[in-house]
């Protein structure tokens, strides 16, 4: 769980958290007020350069123009799709914006969060690091990275250079983030990611990297080793997350959705074989039951479907 909120706190881009922009009248729908809907309506359009003025405008109008109310759901929706959207080119709104919020220190954390987030990957590299062993570092804005932050982020993005410092650090950590923040999943991520320019990129490595296993020792992995299962099924949901506004999905998905056909197969065929030696049969719902909440059925709901145009 503290993954999740250190994740959500700051960039807010893991697939998971996101929010996914939809209209009122379509199916699960969320009736947004029309700051928000103009801000969805604004990063639809196709030409870059008049998708930018109109986001310009659309930003503007629902942190400045607007009651304190809604310009806090204006902020909160852009700091959980950064992963979607570039906020440098609104640094002065935002700037602005964060002159008269009450909780001033937020936009400049946001901009710092959401340019490290885009930063080469030599960058990321040195703040990491340094993070990692003083314990924290300040950002170009003020904000902090602590080092729990720092180790996270570090092994999101696949940058196993920086395994060796937090294997030496990350006993220096409190107990309750050590509890929350398993050692051994930020070495299985470093691993699968490594080597990536940056998250997506980490992301689709680490699909690849997974459907590159035999069948069965993935299942086997998945089911006799916890930390791994987590980091496989985060990696499935963040990696299927449709962009809302193109979409589209990470080209990994499709290897996310080749483990979990080839996956599916050896499972009925155990199926099969289990009810020719059965005597008492499995009801079909307990059956459903029992896939739907495995992590094969959750990588099965993160992969399912295709993109297709909402607006």
């Amino acid at each position: 769980m503290l993954a999740r909120i250190i994740r959500a706190c700051l960039i807010g881009t893991i697939g998971f958290l996101t929010i996914q922009p939809t209209r009122a009248d379509e199916p699960g729908g969320i009736a947004w007020g029309p700051p928000l809907q103009a801000i969805q309506d604004a990063a639809q359009i196709s030409d870059p350069v008049a998708r930018g003025a109109a986001l310009r405008d659309a930003i503007r109008k629902g942190l400045l123009e607007s009651s304190s109310a809604v310009a806090n759901e204006v902020f909160g929706y852009l700091s959980e799709n950064t992963r979607w959207l570039d906020l440098h080119p609104f640094e002065d709104i935002l700037t602005e914006y964060g002159r008269v919020d009450r909780l001033h220190y937020r936009a400049s954390s946001l901009l710092d969060n959401a340019e490290l987030l885009r930063a080469t990957r030599e960058e990321r590299l040195m703040v990491y690091a340094s993070a990692i062993v003083e314990g924290r570092t300040t950002l170009k804005r003020g904000s902090t990275l602590p080092r729990q932050s720092a180790m996270l982020l570090a092994s999101d993005d696949g940058l196993a250079e920086l395994k060796p410092l937090i294997e030496t650090h990350y006993p220096e950590e409190p107990a309750d983030v050590r509890l929350s923040l398993p050692l051994a999943e930020l070495l299985i991520r470093l691993d699968l990611g490594a080597g990536a320019a940056d998250r997506e990129e980490a992301n689709r490595l680490a699909s690849e990297r997974l459907a590159a296993m035999a069948d069965t020792e993935l299942r086997d992995r998945m089911n006799m080793d916890a930390a791994f299962q987590r980091v496989v099924t985060e990696v499935a949901a963040y990696i299927c997350a449709v962009d809302p506004y193109r979409m589209r999905r990470n080209p990994g998905c499709t290897s996310i959705k080749a483990i979990v056909k080839r996956q599916l197969q050896m499972e009925k065929t155990t199926e099969e074989a289990a009810r020719a030696t059965a005597t008492t049969p499995v009801s079909s719902m307990q059956r459903y039951d029992d896939h739907r909440d495995s992590w094969l059925g959750r990588m099965q709901q993160s992969s399912a479907g295709e993109p297709s145009a909402r607006f």
